[in-house]
């Protein structure tokens, strides 16, 4: 109908104009229309009309051509759009997956972390509220210049034992009960920094690589450890010049897993030291009851044994809780130019500062696995001073073999050899402080200290 309809219009026009002309004629006189047959008008028409039909066609064909191509068009972008939200959709579904599974696994871990905090919690509690398991009983002990043991004497003070101690001066008093003397303290007890049993694990100087060390070293200097007795026949401490006592309580028996395995991370074979001298107070023994223990009366004992012994630095991978007189005995190490080593602790991030490592005068080591992560149950706080490697480590185990040890009595092992090769090579502990890898949060924090401690290794000679 529209073709038509568009041709009548057509046809109206051309008869109008051709009135128009007509008409214009008859004033015209020298205009002439020519003769047009009334045959020769519908042929004109008829042409017309096929003309007008065809282009409009024409245009028709050409609309639905461009009309399917712009179906065609808007399908393929509708599909792309579908294709594109599919994989928009599929991948926000992966992301949220793993945003889910990256949550609860933090999840887990702090519920985990929370539960070993409030374990914790409570075994100090407890420990708290029965304070005479820290203590033997019924003993106090002092420290006294010969002045203040003849006073004493002088007002009748009851005196259980009197030892002179030729390192550190003075006397070593003990009593049977608590006296008018501001100098006394209780006599606590003390526990090995026991590190658990782990599989597998690196070898020492593997694990010495960390602070810069490639090869064993050897020194001249005598390094002196406070643990258990030490298995000299172990092949790990073949070449270690071995010197120890024992201060353990008389009803107690030796025991030698922790010195040794302690040992053979300083030196011999299986240690960063290839020959070192090492002399050994060995102040904890097995009691009646199977613990290994000793008490702040042989720590001062093997304290100032080591002083005798002419000690350049001493490992104490031990730890317990503070005590007045055993930090008078430290500071007098100290004062002595002697380094001492304590590790932090194995109690968790949770536990109170342990001591000696505590104590001012004392360098507190932490421990760090190979990946400079802490170890877990590593006491925190601001007095630690360095990380060294304690996760982990192959040390010289029981029957003449080895065995796998994780804990900062390790670590503490590691970073007094460090301390030897460092400070015969000219350094101090404050230039190694700067020269420390930082770990953690930038500078020193309660985590790390100053960070993994660190030998230079143009300053380091290899053992010959």
């Amino acid at each position: 109908m529209a073709p038509r309809f568009l041709l009548m219009l057509l046809l109206s026009g051309a008869l109008s104009t051709s009135l128009v002309v007509q008409a214009s004629s008859d004033d015209d006189d020298d205009f002439e229309l020519p003769q047009v047959s009334e045959r020769d008008e519908d042929d004109i028409e008829d042409e017309l009309e096929d003309e007008l039909e065809d282009r409009l066609e024409e245009r028709l064909e050409a609309a639905e051509e461009r009309e399917e191509e712009l179906e065609d068009r808007i399908e393929e972008m509708l599909e792309a759009r579908e294709d594109l939200e599919d994989e928009l959709e599929d991948e926000l579904e992966e992301r949220l997956e793993k945003n889910l599974e990256r949550l609860e696994r933090i999840s887990d871990e702090r519920i985990e972390r929370e539960t070993e905090r409030y374990h914790q919690l409570w075994e100090i509690e407890a420990r708290v509220e029965d304070l005479e398991a820290f203590s033997v009983a019924d003993e106090y002990i002092a420290l006294l210049s010969e002045e203040e043991l003849e006073a004493a004497l002088a007002k009748g003070t009851q005196i259980k034992t009197t030892e002179r101690l030729e390192g550190l001066g003075g006397y070593l008093v003990t009593f049977p009960d608590e006296v008018e003397l501001e100098q006394t303290e209780r006599n606590h007890i003390y526990t090995l920094d026991s590190a658990t049993v782990s599989i597998g694990g690196d070898s020492v100087i593997a694990l010495a690589s960390m602070a810069g060390l490639t090869v064993p070293e050897s020194t001249s200097a005598v390094i002196g450890m406070m643990d258990s007795s030490i298995d000299e026949t172990h092949p790990c401490l073949g070449s270690v010049t071995l010197e120890q006592q024992a201060f353990y309580p008389a009803g107690a028996q030796p025991d030698t897993q922790h010195g040794t395995a302690i040992a053979s991370v300083i030196g011999g074979a299986c240690g960063v030291l290839s020959e070192v001298r090492l002399a050994n107070a060995a102040v904890f023994g097995r009691g009646p009851e199977g613990l290994v223990v000793a008490s702040a009366k042989s720590l001062i004992e093997g304290l100032n044994w080591l002083v005798e012994k002419q000690a350049s630095v001493i490992n104490l991978s031990l730890s317990g809780p503070r005590n007045r007189v055993l930090e008078q005995a430290v500071r007098q190490v100290a004062a002595r130019n002697i380094l001492l080593v304590a590790s932090s602790g194995n109690e968790g991030a949770a536990a109170f500062p342990r001591y000696p490592a505590a104590s001012p005068e004392v360098i507190a080591v932490t421990a760090v696995d190979h990946s400079m992560q802490v170890y877990p149950r590593a006491v925190r706080g601001p007095h630690i001073e360095f990380a060294a490697p304690g996760v982990g480590v192959q040390v010289a185990g029981p029957h003449h073999g080895k065995m796998t040890m994780d804990g900062t009595s390790v670590a503490a092992a590691f970073a007094t050899s460090l301390l030897v090769i460092a400070i015969s090579s000219g350094d101090s502990v404050d230039s190694l402080a700067k020269q420390a890898k930082d770990l953690g949060e930038p500078g020193r924090d309660n985590t790390y200290g100053y960070g993994l401690l660190t030998v230079d290794k143009k300053k380091a000679s290899p053992a010959e």
